[in-house]
């Protein structure tokens, strides 16, 4: 009886002693987690840990938290520091899109849009909620889903991404009211738009420009010109990027997601 008793006494004062780490452990944030697991990405020295990072990350995503999905979605599809999978990059995506996450929902959308996964009007749903929080490369790639289908609704959601900077949406949109296509022409606003998308480096724009000076002169071009510098001020992406820019891929044909180290700033 002694002997039960004294196991028992050192049962009791050892068992918290052991479980409290795991406890703990088990008790950071999901939010935490993840800033925790960014943080291990960063750097050089010591405190880098890609493997730790990963694991942070994924414990994080596990407990539902959208942004640590989104990054997870990120990894796998392209290959960094796991096993490339599609299949886990999409539903890593799917889940933090149902939770409202915009840049998961153009990751979604931009998958449907390249007949990756899912099909187009599933692409489109994805794309428009991205484009309603203001993600202005949703809001062009949705342009290009529209005007394959409603050519009507293109140049509103080309509007909304070339006021933001992105400069194939400015060059789409230019094209557009140069032709009058889902939209009154408008020769003088084509050339502003135009001309921006140039002078950013989208080549396609320099023959379509040519044709407007011959239709607008030599006084209607430099009163174009003159709109386009005016127009500077509000529509270049280094004006409304705040921080989310500057990646390869980021103005390609179908623009890539931004890196889990700019993603904070697209939100």
């Amino acid at each position: 009886m002694r002997i039960s008793k004294m196991m028992a006494v050192i049962l009791l004062c050892t068992i918290p002693a052991i479980a409290q780490p795991f406890r703990s452990s088990q008790l950071i944030s999901p939010d935490e987690l993840f800033r925790r697991g960014m943080n291990a990405f960063a750097g050089s020295g010591p405190g880098r840990s890609d493997a730790s990072a990963v694991t942070d990350i994924e414990r994080s995503a596990e407990q539902g938290y959208a942004p640590a999905q989104t990054v997870l979605g990120y990894l796998y599809e392209n290959g960094i520091f796991v096993t490339s999978s599609p299949g886990q990059a999409l539903e890593w995506y799917r889940k933090a899109a149902k939770q409202g996450d915009g840049i998961a929902q153009y990751a979604l959308g931009r998958a449907c849009f390249n007949a990756i996964w899912g099909d187009k009007t599933d692409g489109r749903k994805w794309l428009k909620s991205a484009s309603d929080q203001g993600n202005p490369f949703a809001q062009y790639l949705l342009g290009r889903a529209l005007e394959e289908r409603d050519y009507t609704s293109a140049p509103a959601e080309y509007r909304k991404a070339a006021e933001q900077g992105i400069p194939l949406a400015q060059f789409r949109l230019g094209l557009l009211l140069k032709e009058g296509r889902g939209i009154p022409v408008n020769k003088p606003e084509a050339y502003a738009w135009l001309l921006l998308s140039f002078e950013a480096g989208v080549k396609g724009a320099e023959a379509p420009l040519r044709e407007l000076e011959g239709d607008l002169g030599s006084n209607g071009t430099e009163a174009a010109k003159t709109r386009a510098r005016e127009m500077e001020n509000s529509v270049l992406r280094s004006v409304n990027a705040h921080g989310c820019d500057d990646w390869q891929g980021e103005f390609d044909e179908i623009p890539t997601l931004p890196p889990p180290n700019l993603q904070r700033f697209c939100r």
